[in-house]
């Protein structure tokens, strides 16, 4: 299962990131580590940007990306 996967208000935590390093030190740095729960806040339409609430702030990342970060649920 993937952040992508997820439905609003679904929580789930975070168990692997991309696979690419130059990416996951962004995503790190972001906050979206391996064991932290995330809560998905919104997804706009059309494979838009997903919003999601970690560490008690909204982060918004690509559609792409999302489906790039393994998570189970929560």
């Amino acid at each position: 299962m993937t952040l992508s996967n997820l439905q609003k208000k679904q929580r789930a935590r975070i168990t692997a990131l991309p696979k690419d390093l130059a990416l996951a030190s962004r995503l790190m740095e972001q906050g979206f580590v391996p064991n932290v729960e995330v809560e998905m806040a919104n997804a706009a339409p059309f494979k838009g940007p997903v919003a999601f609430y970690l560490h008690g702030t909204k982060i918004s990342i690509q559609h792409a990306l999302a489906a790039q970060i393994c998570v189970e649920p929560a």
